[in-house]
């Protein structure tokens, strides 16, 4: 979460006082479900090639040497890690909010599993 909303302020928001990122969420039984929105013109993953998620694909070593050979600083890591700590991470078209669902029993597990067996 802290890695989304960080990425909201910087990218979305210019570190800009005056620009504010909209931060909601939902606690169920089941599952706790965050939203974050940034007032930004918002992204595709195909723009985003400096970031461990897209360039090399979800290869973090490689994605450190493409970093360093393009002379850009450390990071890029805050899409890969927060998708790899919930169940399941969902951007807008826009590119300017993120949904993320983490189950909390196996039961809402199981259930995405099984949905996701159908598509």
């Amino acid at each position: 979460m802290r890695e989304l909303l960080l990425n909201a302020i910087e990218h979305g928001g210019n570190f800009d006082p005056q620009k504010y990122v909209e931060l909601s969420y939902v606690r169920t039984k089941r599952a706790v479900a965050c939203r974050v929105k940034d007032p930004g013109e918002g992204f595709s993953f195909e723009e985003i090639s400096h970031a461990a998620v897209s360039n090399p694909i979800d290869d973090p070593l490689r994605h450190l040497q493409y970093r360093e050979a393009g002379n850009l600083r450390p990071g890029g890591f805050g899409i890969l890690a927060s998708r790899n700590m919930v169940d399941e991470l969902m951007y807008n078209e826009k590119g300017n909010e993120v949904i993320l669902i983490k189950y909390l029993d196996e039961a809402g597990k199981e259930a995405i599993e099984t949905e996701r067996a159908r598509e």
